[in-house]
């Protein structure tokens, strides 16, 4: 079971069945999709998201529904997820993304979200290094996994197609930190 988180702005918790519906619906905005391979139609993408949420990705590994904070510790409307997962499934890198609905850019809930899953990879579960791949024209994607940290490390096959890869070892998140104290963004 994954940690539940609450922000200043959004609570996330574990993906559940309950989320299926919408991130069936996000997924099928041709926009929120645009540098992802394409989503399939509707009924064998409920069924490729079924299993998605069902599947076990490793202890304290997998994705989190991120949703609006309507109140304190009360969930208000969807607006994505956020992951941390083995690359590709199988690792053996250990992968953070995000995906939100298009009324959710631009507000700084990636980044917001981001964090604290960098946090958690590093604080609660002691791995070496994180990564995250995106498509080489997705510019938005790569500015979160800068901000956070990330530095692009060249080109890496995943998923099926040839990606840019962002890595942030324990070593260089450790020196962040140190730097993000020194100051006063902690």
């Amino acid at each position: 079971m994954l940690p539940t988180y609450e922000t200043e702005r959004l609570i996330f918790r574990e993906r559940t069945l309950d989320d299926l519906d919408a991130c069936v619906a996000m997924d099928l905005d041709p926009e929120v999709v645009k540098y992802i391979r394409p989503t399939p139609p509707e009924p064998e993408h409920r069924i490729f998201m079924r299993e998605s949420i069902s599947r076990d990705y490793g202890d304290g590994l997998g994705f989190w529904s991120i949703f609006e904070k309507a109140g304190e510790g009360v969930e208000g409307a969807f607006i994505g997820w956020v992951l941390l997962v083995p690359l590709a499934g199988e690792g053996p890198e250990v992968e953070i993304g995000y995906r939100f609905v298009q009324r959710a850019w631009g507000k700084g809930y990636a980044t917001e979200a981001a964090i604290v899953i960098r946090e958690y990879s590093f604080q609660k579960l002691g791995l070496d290094a994180i990564c995250g791949v995106t498509d080489p024209d997705n510019a938005a994607s790569q500015h979160v996994l800068q901000k956070i940290g990330l530095s692009r490390k060249g080109d890496r096959f995943a998923y099926g197609e040839v990606l840019s890869f962002f890595l942030l070892t324990r070593e260089n998140w450790i020196a962040g930190s140190a730097e993000r104290e020194t100051h006063g963004q902690v």
